[in-house]
C-alpha cells in the first residue's frame, strides 16, 4: 500500500511488505497475530446471528476466521494480498476438512466481484490502509455486495497510546463514519473494545472498534 500522506486524520499502518513478513517467519519469530484460532469478534458476530448468506473474509491472513465460518456452514471466499499467507491458509482449511475459496487480491479494488456477497468480514485489515485506500475500499466492498449486505469490521482505534515499538495505527470514529458513509454504508453499531493479552511476561492492552454497517441500496 502507498503512504497515507499528511492528513490530520491519517491512521494508516507503516508501510509493510506483508508477503515478506509471512515468508520470513520462523519458530523464533512467529507472526504476532497468529493465534491459530478465530478471533473473538468473529465468533461473536456468528453467535449473534450477524453473518448471513455468501461471505467474503477480506484480509484473511492465515485463514482461521474463514475456516471457523466455513465450519459453521457458510460459503466463504477469503481474500488476502499475500500469496504466502494463503498457502498456509489452504493447508489449515484442508486439515480442518472445510472448503474455503482463497484468493490473492487487493481489498481496495476487489476486481472481478460485483453483487457477489451478503456479508463482509474484516478483522484488522482496514486500519492498514491509507486514507485514499480506505475510500477505495468502501466503494469496492459496496460494489462487491448485494442489496441488504452487512459489513462487520474490527480495527485498531485511536484510543491506543503512542507506542514506537508496535506503531499501532489508530482509526478515529470520524474516519469510520465519513469514509464508510461516503462509500454507501450506514453504520448501525459502533462499539469500543479492549483486547488484553500477556506478552513477554507483561500484560498488553489494545483498543479496537467493532463496527456493523448495512449496505445503502
Amino acid at each position: 500500500m502507498s503512504d497515507s500522506g499528511s492528513s490530520a486524520e491519517s491512521s494508516s499502518c507503516p508501510i509493510v511488505d506483508f508477503d515478506a513478513l509471512y515468508r520470513d517467519r520462523t519458530p523464533d519469530a512467529p507472526i504476532p497475530w497468529d493465534a491459530k484460532a478465530p478471533k473473538a469478534a468473529v465468533v461473536n458476530w456468528h453467535t449473534q446471528g450477524l453473518v448471513h448468506g455468501d461471505v467474503l473474509d477480506i484480509g484473511c491472513g492465515l485463514g482461521d476466521n474463514a475456516i471457523y465460518l466455513a465450519q459453521q456452514g457458510y460459503s466463504i471466499t477469503a481474500l488476502d494480498i499475500s500469496p504466502t499467507a494463503l498457502v498456509t491458509a489452504e493447508h489449515r482449511a484442508a486439515e480442518a476438512g472445510v472448503n474455503v475459496t482463497f484468493v490473492v487480491g487487493d481489498a481496495t479494488s476487489l476486481d472481478g466481484y460485483t453483487d457477489a456477497f451478503d456479508t463482509v468480514i474484516d478483522h484488522s485489515m482496514f486500519h492498514c490502509l491509507n486514507d485514499n485506500d480506505k475510500r477505495s475500499y468502501a466503494g469496492a466492498v459496496h460494489r462487491a455486495t448485494r442489496d441488504g449486505a452487512t459489513l462487520l469490521l474490527s480495527c485498531f482505534s485511536d484510543a491506543n497510546p503512542p507506542d514506537a515499538r508496535r506503531q499501532l495505527p489508530g482509526v478515529t470514529e470520524t474516519v469510520l463514519r465519513e469514509t464508510l458513509g461516503a462509500g454507501g454504508w450506514d453504520i448501525v453499531a459502533l462499539e469500543p473494545s479492549v483486547w488484553r493479552s500477556d506478552e513477554d511476561g507483561s500484560q498488553i492492552e489494545m483498543a479496537f472498534w467493532h463496527l456493523r454497517a448495512q449496505r445503502r441500496n
